[in-house]
């Protein structure tokens, strides 16, 4: 007999605190990632991005003012990027705090730099990091679903590591193209009409929007049902058009208090070891809301799949 009330989002959330307060071990793989790329040496991309803007500031009819404005702000971005920041693939992967940081200095002094310069190169150790992060992310929240389900029988890491890679560039090039179609819908729109862009802007962006919303369980049908990729997507969009409001709910306290959060954890300077309670917090606080989001998931579809066998 189906329950009469499915967990809502509170009780979620509580679960997933309970989970990770018992096993503080779920939160190690965020906490190393952000002491690595805070601590760790960096993979520098400042002489390539000065590559790329060098032609737009060498533009004619840009005065000197906007030049030297534009180009500071490239500089910063050179400086400042870290190339294996994209071992935390977010929100699908490892959360990190460093990783939107990106430290120049740390309490052991200036960062150590390695420098890459060749476009091919940046693009292959993109993709290369980008996938092991999505691996690393996958067996991240296997643990944290059988923490959450310690009954059920998951199916093999492996094969979810790889759904969880294949997933992941599917959603990256979905949105290339996704996008890519809206700047071609606004482009139309704006001859026709400046304001009738700036609609066609807000449109093609809240469809994007409720697309992610829809398709934000796809992860949790991976790891935590063995579905494939094709699968989940599904089941996730069924899930969601049938808890839509909960979903909302959920999904707007856990990523307002992320955001919230992140701005207590920025408190500390990178130069500061005071920095660890930050990174300590946000690791916490990050696999607490990702417990909790396994909790809601599971619970939901076993709901929803009772009140069917009871119809």
């Amino acid at each position: 007999m189906a329950e009469s009330k499915p967990i809502g989002v509170f009780s979620s959330l509580t679960a997933g605190f309970d989970q990770v307060a018992s096993r503080p071990f779920l939160f190690i793989p965020p906490l190393v990632l952000d002491l690595f790329l805070w601590l760790g040496p960096h993979l520098g991309i400042a002489r390539f991005v000065e590559s790329l803007a060098q032609p737009a500031l060498q533009t004619e009819g840009l005065v000197a003012e906007q030049a030297s404005l534009i180009g500071q702000v490239v500089e910063d971005v050179g400086e400042s990027f870290n190339l294996l920041s994209a071992l935390s693939t977010i929100p699908i992967g490892i959360p990190s705090l460093m990783a939107g940081r990106m430290p120049l200095e740390s309490p052991l002094g200036l960062v150590n730099r390695v420098e890459v310069v060749e476009p091919a190169r940046v693009l292959l150790i993109w993709i290369a990091l980008s996938g092991i992060g999505l691996a690393l992310g996958a067996y991240y929240q296997y643990w944290i679903a059988a923490a959450v389900a310690p009954d059920a029988e998951l199916g093999p890491g492996w094969m979810a590591a790889l759904r969880m890679v294949g997933f992941g560039f599917l959603v990256f090039v979905g949105g290339l193209v996704a996008g890519f179609m809206v700047l071609i819908a606004i482009a139309l729109a704006t001859l026709v009409l400046p304001l009738l862009g700036t609609g066609v802007f807000f449109l093609g962006f809240a469809l994007l929007f409720w697309l992610a919303v829809y398709l934000v369980f796809t992860p949790h049908g991976i790891i935590r049902y063995n579905q494939g990729v094709v699968r989940a997507m599904f089941e996730s969009f069924i899930l969601v058009r049938w808890n839509l409001l909960s979903t909302v709910g959920y999904l707007g306290v856990a990523f307002g208090s992320y955001w919230l959060l992140n701005y207590v954890w920025d408190l500390p300077s990178t130069t500061s070891w005071f920095s660890i309670l930050a990174l300590v917090g946000h690791a916490f606080v990050a696999t607490t809301l990702l417990a909790g989001s396994y909790a809601y998931y599971q619970g939901r579809r076993e709901w929803l799949a009772a009140a069917r066998r009871a119809a």
